[in-house]
């Protein structure tokens, strides 16, 4: 659809580095400011972090890369959903088709996928549904970031801990306690395309030490109008000239509650969002205004935390989630009476766990766990309603149970050797397991060489193996499987700079495709497909004194598919990117910039899409006298044209049918969201 001139990557880490270069200049001359150059301790480089291994451990120390974006990152980028902040992550290229956003991962993610091979946690809990895998990341994800303390990504496989779905990464989102809060916020905003925000936050430590965190917001886009080529036959009433108009709109509100006191804490959540499809995705009538998608979120946990002496710590957490879903799609050719087709999915499901961490033996840290997991309700639904006809109903439940033990020890000052094995069974899958191993060596104070090997696994969802709409059940399907190496460099000299290299091969057998059975011509699901990936990632952080910062990161890979040898699609080979917050500028202002290049990459319909590169520019004021706060930014600066590839369902109800080779993306927008706190 779009198609942009693929400019050398040298070009790109020149640019980026210049940027750097100049924000390096202006922090060595800027004056600090005393009320904006306050630096929190979270934003230290060498933090603790918890989701490589479920236990708190320095970044250095921990059996992986990490990469974590604090509420500070947040505010001072002006980052407004999932996908803004995960766009900021090395390695992390993300594609959306005007209803859900998609994540590559070092190569490896296809447009379509709805991120099932990258696991979702809120707080260490799941959020992925288990009817399709979804891994939420765009407006249908349910925590407003506002209530969020900081974001964790862990690449690479994390079944050794994590079970099913941990196969490309893992996302732990960490809300904020009452304290961390600590008063009301209330806030508007406004952004292009119509869209208008509301929201309201309370967070309190009471007395006891019971702490309190309430939240709601509401946000509302009326969208674009959207011009798609491909549907464009010149034809005022059939195709209004392949134009979607008003169909680009996006609705949502966010419920969320935190309440603890001591060890125990107890939360809940509500996510709902309705979205337009202006794509007429699954061959729809295009431009029709009742075409959209509902996504719903429900979920509560008590977990429970307890060091029972000095050397051993008990952690229990009980939770539910529900997962809502319905599609109306509209098939039928304009010639003929309206048809309106209702596609629906539900899933139910509790989960318990038990952990226990021990450091009982001298040098070693021995986490030992059990996790039993639910499905009560996995329900798929497809109907027409005039007149009236029933294709699927269909209701899968499955259990799932776990056990996994992880071991750090401590063989002298300089090494850590970190093991770690999870035994998975579900009801459907049966039976899998896998390990994990981290050797860590510190060179010097400063310098951590980390050599990593796992596997993962992801089991087939109920989607691929019952959904027969348009293609044949397949109840039998294997489990996917991934093998990985990888080695890191890391460089820590003081508290406020970091570096990293990585090297990485990932390898990936069992991999679900579509396939043709040649008795009756239907389409299955089958595990028929291998990839293997490599590539290396170099990233680097300043923090200054001021409170300034500089973030920059860059990804050379190749993925290919082991049975074609073709590239695999929506695999970018080159991803540049560079985060920088200015020095103060003037007493109650500071000002961030982003950059961030994709090159290009190959579309499902065996196209290309052009490589880009796109500024984004953020501002926030504060005004003491009002206790407010003030962010003014715009995406894509200079108005870049580019596009994404779109997936197999992008094609319209047309005989034959036209399908979309890319989806443009938006040019410049910009918001401005003010919040005031009492």
């Amino acid at each position: 659809m779009l198609s942009n001139k693929v400019r050398p990557l040298s070009r790109h880490l020149s640019r980026a580095f210049g940027l750097l270069a100049a924000g390096m200049h202006a922090g060595a001359l800027a004056q600090s400011a005393p009320d904006l150059n306050a630096l929190p301790l979270e934003q230290l480089l060498n933090l603790d972090v918890v989701t490589a291994s479920k236990i708190p451990q320095k970044i250095s120390e921990a059996p992986s890369s990490v990469s974590v974006i604090t509420a500070e990152d947040i505010r001072q980028r002006g980052y407004r959903t999932l996908t803004d902040i995960l766009q900021s992550v090395p390695g992390m290229a993300i594609s959306y088709d005007r209803n859900y956003n998609y994540a590559n991962i070092r190569g490896l993610g296809n447009p379509g996928d709805l991120n099932t091979r990258l696991l979702i946690l809120i707080d260490g809990r799941r959020l992925n549904d288990f009817v399709f895998d979804q891994g939420a990341i765009g407006t249908e994800f349910p925590i407003d970031l506002d209530l969020i303390e900081r974001v964790e990504f862990v690449p690479g496989p994390g079944s050794a801990i994590y079970g099913s779905s941990a196969f490309f990464g893992v996302v732990n989102v960490i809300t904020k306690s009452g304290a961390a809060l600590d008063g009301t916020t209330l806030g508007a905003g406004r952004f292009s395309g119509s869209g208008r925000e509301a929201r309201i936050a309370h967070g309190k430590r009471h007395a006891g030490g019971v702490e309190l965190l309430l939240g709601a917001s509401s946000y509302v886009s009326a969208g674009r109008n959207l011009y798609f080529p491909e549907y464009d036959d010149g034809d005022d009433m059939a195709s209004n000239r392949g134009v979607a108009v008003g169909l680009d709109y996006d609705r949502y509100q966010r419920l969320f509650a935190r309440l603890g006191v001591g060890g125990l804490v107890a939360e809940a959540y509500f996510g709902n969002r309705i979205k337009g499809i202006p794509t007429a995705s699954y061959g729809q009538r295009f431009n029709d205004p009742r075409t959209r998608t509902k996504d719903e979120y429900t979920g509560a946990s008590l977990s429970w935390h307890r060091a029972l002496s000095d050397d051993l710590d008990v952690f229990a957490s009980l939770s539910v989630a529900r997962y809502r879903y319905d599609g109306v799609y509209v098939n039928a050719p304009a010639t003929q009476a309206d048809t309106r087709n209702i596609d629906t999915a539900e899933s139910r499901s509790s989960d318990g766990e038990l952990r226990l961490a021990s450091t009982a033996l001298p040098g070693h840290k021995i986490i030992a766990g059990m996790e039993y997991l639910r499905d009560g309700t996995r329900k798929m639904g497809n109907y027409d309603v005039d007149p009236y006809a029933l294709y699927i109903s269909v209701d899968r439940p499955k259990r799932q149970a776990a056990v996994y033990l992880q071991d750090e020890i401590r063989l002298g000052q300089s090494v850590i050797l970190n093991t770690g094995v999870r035994h998975d069974y579900d009801s459907e899958g049966g039976a899998t397991t896998n390990p994990r191993v981290a050797l860590l060596y510190k060179m010097a104070r400063q310098v951590t060489l980390k050599a990593l090997y796992g596997t993962a696994f992801r089991s087939a969802n109920a989607y691929e193996r019952y959904y027969a709409f348009d293609h044949k059940q397949s109840p039998e399907l294997r489990s996917e499987h991934i093998r990985t190496y990888e080695l890191i460099a890391e460089y820590f000299p003081t508290d406020r700079f970091r570096a990293t290299a990585s090297a990485y091969q990932y390898r990936m057998r069992d991999m679900l495709a579509l396939a043709t059975d040649p008795q009756d011509g239907f389409l299955y699901f089958s595990n028929i497909d291998a990839a293997r990936a490599t590539g290396i990632e170099l990233d680097a952080e300043w923090l200054r004194e001021d409170g300034s910062s500089l973030k920059a990161s860059a990804n050379v890979q190749s993925a290919r598919n082991d049975v074609s040898g073709a590239w695999l699609f929506n695999s970018p080979r080159r991803l540049v990117k560079l985060n920088t917050t200015l020095p103060p500028l003037g007493e109650h202002l500071r000002a961030s910039v982003a950059y961030r290049f994709t090159g290009r990459r190959r579309t499902v319909m065996d196209g290309e899409v052009g490589g880009f590169g796109v500024v984004d520019l953020n501002l926030v004021g504060t005004i003491p006298a009002l206790d407010m706060v003030v962010s003014a930014g715009v995406t894509n600066v200079f108005a870049k044209r580019y596009a994404d590839s779109a997936s197999e369902e992008h094609y319209d109800n047309s005989m034959p049918p036209r399908h979309l080779n890319a989806i443009g993306q938006d040019g410049r927008g910009w918001r401005v969201v003010a919040t005031f706190r009492f």
